[in-house]
């Protein structure tokens, strides 16, 4: 059995049905009345039917569809209306349990941000020390899982976080339309719709008669509207007591806020031709003709335009006794509202979208040798070079850009060299400072500028550390100093170009300094040394 019910207290529901029976589906569409599934209620009915005259309409549409479907169907109406305080003192109730609601979402929402921001963060560290991800090596698995879960991280805390500042934005507006909706100015407003559309129903129930005039005022159509009777009657006589109950509330409200000073009733009796109204949106006119529910003021044409008595603000009034005076109604100081304002924190996620966008450009082949500088070589690097603020600095295969940070915070003029157009976007990212990035093979510039100091780590493999340090000791000033990283092997290497280079550094006065086993682990587990090497005198 299923049963439509309808009260002003629980508004339009239904009764007996289940999830899976077929009901949802056939009343849901608009011609069977267009119910909706209320998630807090877990019950089916019409939206905004809570102290509101039974829609027939909708629920005899809903009961011939389900009949017809093989249901047995009764309706239920009961059209007795609630007193109007009571209706808004059970609607501030509702409001206030919805705040609390919206509040605890916003929480929820801004924890669940929180914990995946956090999440997103610390995997970004794998990629904030700058190490690209090296297709074909053995870290390649590892840095894909890891720049996967960043992004879902990131994505997660992006979308979690909007959702809690909509929810305390939407808390913090609950009630906002009850409080307006009781100030006096909308509470004129709308008696003066409720009086009218109690003059409407009245015709309805009574029935008139309409004549239509052609140009010469001669009637040429006469339309008879007989009584109504049936459902729409018994709808109409309860619409007209409800309002009319609404209409005693608010007339007493509005009374009230008259007597004490903050409302004023502006009509023909105290409205008069000269006299300057102030009113929403426009500066003062004077008064050209006062009518029973308007103003006519001046508007600069060969017509007045109307403004509604209930949309003056204020009165000019030169006719008083002792000169001009202004009629306004005294507006009291906002009072603050009684609970705290909603707020949850607001993640920065544009840090996460750059790391994400930089760990997406951060992919270079395995043949690149990109194995970045960790933060205590680039320390060693810049001690041993001695740079100092204002000298001119080359990174040569400056990848993503560990060496040139560090030696732009020493307040270096830091010109780098990159081959990769990704690692040189990651590069521009990293040290927006840079004086200089070249995106082009370090082999093919030549040194059209000479630096104070080269401080480099260049790709070791098959002695490609040993000609790319050759290469970068002609951009050198005189008096300047060259250090890069090597591949341990130089010390004791007996190939040609091994040897002849051990000899120049010896020749230049230079050294090395073996670094710590595993410096570079776990991306290379390949022994390394510091080089340093003067200019050539």
């Amino acid at each position: 059995m299923i049963t439509i019910k309808h009260n002003h207290e629980d508004g339009t529901l239904v009764y007996g049905t289940r999830k899976g029976d077929g009901v949802f589906e056939i009343i849901k569409k608009w011609e069977h009345g267009g119910f909706r599934f209320f998630p807090s209620l877990r019950m089916l009915g019409l939206r905004n039917s809570r102290d509101r005259v039974a829609d027939r309409w909708a629920i005899n549409a809903a009961a011939k569809a389900l009949r017809a479907a093989g249901f047995e169907v009764t309706v239920e109406i009961d059209d007795e209306f609630r007193d109007r305080a009571q209706v808004l003192e059970d609607k501030a109730d509702r409001l206030e349990d919805r705040r609390d609601a919206l509040e605890a979402k916003a929480n929820r929402h801004a924890g669940k941000a929180a914990a995946a921001h956090n999440r997103a963060d610390q995997i970004s560290e794998r990629f904030a020390g700058g190490q690209p991800i090296l297709v074909g090596h053995h870290s390649e698995r590892g840095a894909r899982r890891d720049q996967k879960r960043m992004h879902q991280a990131m994505r997660t805390s992006i979308t979690e976080n909007d959702a809690a500042q909509d929810a305390a934005t939407r808390a913090n507006a609950v009630g906002s339309q009850m409080r307006r909706s009781a100030t006096p100015t909308v509470t004129a407003r709308r008696i003066k719709t409720a009086e009218a559309e109690l003059r409407k129903i009245q015709k309805s129930l009574d029935g008139h008669t309409r004549r239509h005039l052609d140009h010469a005022g001669q009637p040429y159509y006469v339309e008879v509207q007989d009584a109504a009777t049936g459902d729409y009657r018994e709808m109409l006589l309860a619409r007209k007591a409800q309002l009319e109950n609404q209409l005693q509330y608010d007339r007493a409200q509005l009374a009230a806020a008259v007597e004490a000073g903050a409302y004023v009733e502006w009509g023909k009796h105290n409205v008069h031709i000269g006299d300057t109204v102030h009113y929403w949106g426009i500066k003062p006119r004077s008064v050209v003709k006062v009518n029973k529910a308007t103003v006519g003021v001046e508007s600069g044409y060969s017509w007045p335009d109307k403004v509604k008595y209930t949309d003056i603000r204020a009165v000019e009034c030169p006719h008083g006794e002792d000169g001009p005076a202004i009629i306004a109604p005294n507006r009291p100081a906002k009072k603050a509202p009684a609970r705290p304002k909603v707020e949850v924190p607001k993640l920065d996620t544009e840090k996460l979208k750059v790391a994400a966008n930089m760990a997406d450009n951060m992919t270079v082949g395995r043949d690149r040798e990109a194995f970045v500088s960790p933060p205590a070589v680039v320390e060693r690097l810049i001690d041993l070079a001695e740079v100092e603020p204002g000298m001119s600095v080359l990174e040569p295969s400056a990848g993503t850009g560990n060496i040139a940070a560090a030696l732009v915070e020493r307040g270096a003029a830091v010109h780098c060299v990159e081959i990769d157009q990704g690692l040189g976007r990651v590069l521009s990212e990293r040290v927006p400072g840079a004086a200089g990035i070249r995106i082009r093979d370090f082999f093919d510039v030549e040194p059209e500028e000479l630096f104070d100091r080269v401080v480099m780590n260049p790709p070791f493999s098959g002695g490609k550390d040993i000609a790319h340090v050759a290469h970068a000791l002609s951009f050198l000033k005189p008096g300047g100093r060259l250090v890069a990283v090597m591949a341990a092997g130089v010390l004791h290497q007996q190939f040609k170009a091994a040897v002849l280079f051990r000899a120049l550094v010896e020749e230049r006065d230079g050294w090395f300094e073996e670094l710590p086993e595993g410096s570079f682990a776990p991306a290379t587990g390949v022994n390394t040394v510091v080089v340093v090497i003067p200019a050539e005198r």
